[in-house]
Order: structure tokens, then sequence, then C-alpha cells
């Protein structure tokens, strides 16, 4: 069973798209696309310095017109403008980032807290891109190449063209309460130990006091909209599609989330296994459509119960029935 995590995106027909123009995240409540991530302004909860686990603090900037920039690593000395203490910049392992799930797809999920003078509030993110890796140190990073240690990146914010997310301190002052949720493909990440984050900021408004802040995501912490869809797999003796009184659920079978509604199961859509009662349950649910089904004696597919989980719902009762005559 997934832990429960944080947020349900906003309605994904009403986001923006990111092109080579900026993604206005001022407003509260804005979200946005880009190259497959979704990006969420939201109105953060109190967290403070300290609650939220940081494993990247890029800082320095004091004066007008000065960018930062930066990535986490366990290496020493660091490349950029990161703070070299341990508790703010350091090796990140994929298992620390919770996961979210969205019509299927599994995401992981970052925050990031920004620090600006309210005179002046605005901030440009400019470029991100992650890396992945089975080491906790590396370093090197080639702004020409846009490689790190020679690896290159598993998601680049730029990789469509040239794009960047406007930011508005104003919206959540104060340092660790967040003023972002970022959503990235877990399949970038799969079958690598190790989450590098490369981020620059400044260039179309510039960072100018304090520094600026990446976490792990909030695990439900702030925003607990996510919700979940629950129910049995058992033997239908009289295959009526019903579980009535006698009939006994089926351990260790599996139920999956079909992404693509093709019928199978895929290696990057997220399933779950029945325990000693047949019971499953998927948790840490963004609103959306989703397609559920399990797998049956033969090996084959059961049909889908197709349906739409509206944001924070809990939708159980999503049973299926295997035929399997009484005696």
């Amino acid at each position: 069973m997934q832990n429960r995590s944080s947020l349900e995106l906003a309605a994904l027909e009403d986001r923006l798209v990111m092109d080579a123009t900026a993604l206005d995240l001022t407003a509260r409540g804005s979200s946005g696309e880009g190259n497959g991530a979704f990006f969420v302004q939201y109105d953060a909860r109190p967290t403070g310095t300290g609650y939220i686990q940081s494993f990247l603090r890029i800082q320095g900037a004091s004066a007008k017109g000065v960018t930062q920039q930066g990535y986490n690593t366990d290496a020493r000395p660091l490349q950029y403008d990161e703070n070299k203490s341990p508790q703010f910049t350091r090796a990140l392992q994929a298992s620390e980032v919770p996961t979210v799930v969205k019509d299927g797809v599994a995401y992981k999920e970052f925050l990031l807290d920004i620090n600006q003078k309210s005179s002046q509030p605005l901030l440009s993110l400019d470029q991100l891109r992650f890396y992945a890796g089975h080491a906790g140190n590396l370093t090197g990073y080639d702004p020409a190449t846009h490689t790190l240690a020679g690896m290159t990146p598993v998601y680049d914010m730029d990789a469509g063209g040239d794009s960047w997310v406007k930011l508005d301190y104003r919206l959540n002052t104060g340092s660790g309460s967040g003023d972002m949720l970022l959503y990235v493909p877990a399949a970038a990440f799969a079958g690598q130990e190790y989450i590098y984050l490369y981020s620059k900021f400044g260039e179309h408004f510039a960072a100018n006091s304090g520094f600026q802040e990446w976490a792990r995501g909030t695990g439900g912490s702030l925003t607990p909209n996510t919700g979940s869809i629950c129910g049995f797999v058992f033997a239908d003796g009289n295959n009526n599609g019903v579980m009535d009184t006698g009939e006994v659920g089926l351990a260790d079978k599996v139920v999956y989330i079909d992404a693509n509604g093709n019928g199978e199961m895929d290696a990057t859509e997220v399933y779950a296994i029945t325990d000693s009662t047949g019971h499953y349950e998927f948790n840490v649910l963004m609103s959306g459509n989703y397609s559920i089904r399990t797998i049956l004696d033969d090996g084959s597919s059961s049909l889908a119960a197709d349906l739409f989980l509206a944001p924070g719902e809990d939708h159980c009762g999503v049973d299926f029935g295997i035929f399997r005559p009484q005696t």
C-alpha cells in the first residue's frame, strides 16, 4: 500500500501549456504543464525552515540582476551557489521522494520554497533539469552540453524550447512555507537510486534576497486532497459479480490501473497486490479518470471498472469476482 501524499492537481482541462513564454504561477491556484511535468502554485500551510526536508539550497544573491544556480550532491567542493552544509545540500535517494498518481501515471513530487524582497517579489525559474544515477556524489555540471558527470538529463524543462516559470513571493511569504509543487513522471527515474536536480533562477526576474530551496514533496501534510480507490477480488461462485455471503476474497491477485487503456499491465503502470482477505487499495490518487483491472486466473485482464475520481474522494467497492464454481 502506498503512503498518502499531497495535492490534487488542478483540473487538467484548465491547465496552461508551457511554451517559449513564461508559465505564470503568480495567481493563487494556478498550474501548468511543461514537457510532461506539472507545476502547481498552492497556498501552503505554515511549515517553517527545518520542517520541509531540503536537499538543495541555492543562495548568495543580494543585488539586483543576480542569478542563482546549483544542484544537489554529496560531493564537495560545490560547483555554484549551493549552501555547503549537508543539512541543506545533499544527495537525494529516489525512495525518499513521495509518489502521487494521476490518471494511472505515477509522478514524483517535489517542493520549491522561494525568498524575495517584498518590494520586488517576482522571481523566475529559468532552467530545470533532473538527472538519475547510482551514486550520490556526482559532480561536474556542463552548462554547454547540459550534462552532469557526463549524464544527459532524464527531464529537461527546456527540451521543447526555451521555457521558464514566473513566481510571486507575496503569495506565501516567509522561509520554509513553500511556493510551488512540481510533479515529474516517476518513470524518468526508474532503476536509479539517486536523483539530481539542477535549477537556475533570476534570468527574467532577478533573485534579490536570501535563498531558494528544493525539498521532497509534502507527503500530504499541506493539502491532503488526494483520494483512493479500493475493493476486493473474490471467488465468485455463482458468477453474479457480487461478493455474496460465503464467498471469499482471493489473496495475491494483481490489480492495476490501466493508464493507456490497452487492456494489458505495462511496466510503468501502477498496481497493487491483494491481501489475505482479497482487499486492495490505491492511495495518493489525484482527481481524474481511472480504469481498474485485475489479472484473471488464465493470465488475461478483466474488463475495466471505469470511474471518475473527484478531488479527495475515497471510492471503495470496486470489486472483481473471478468465477470459480462452487463444489
